[in-house]
């Protein structure tokens, strides 16, 4: 049996120094906070026509947070909803007029109409 070269000794120390060091640190580090995730998001928006229609149809893809961070008009929501179904969202017309409903009323911005309006 011939004897392990010193470059090969040396590589396996350095491999099982940044192992042990690895565990080491890993032991010491505390867990990372639970996701959000879209059953969570979904139980935090708000009640309405087309609530179900919006998990159904954007949660497979998206999480929900975001869309409830987000604000936008009728026309905004309906250009972002037509761009996610030329992307494969997979739902009826009238389920996508409803996630449109459901979005503009819940996480929408009042238009410039809307603004004229209130004057």
């Amino acid at each position: 049996m011939r004897p392990m070269p010193r470059a090969t000794l040396s590589a396996a120390a350095v491999l099982m120094a940044t192992v042990a060091g690895k565990v080491v640190l890993h032991a010491h580090m505390r867990p990372a906070p639970p996701a959000l995730d879209s059953g969570n998001a979904r139980q935090e928006l708000p009640d309405g026509p087309g609530k179900a229609e919006l998990s159904k149809l954007c949660s497979g893809c998206h999480d929900l947070m975001f869309t409830v961070s987000t604000r936008e008009t009728e026309e905004g929501w309906t250009r972002i909803v037509n761009d996610m179904r030329s992307k494969g969202a997979d739902g009826t017309e009238a389920e996508f007029a409803k996630v449109i409903a459901y979005l503009t009323a819940n996480m929408g911005k009042p238009g410039p109409d809307t603004a004229d309006r209130l004057r």
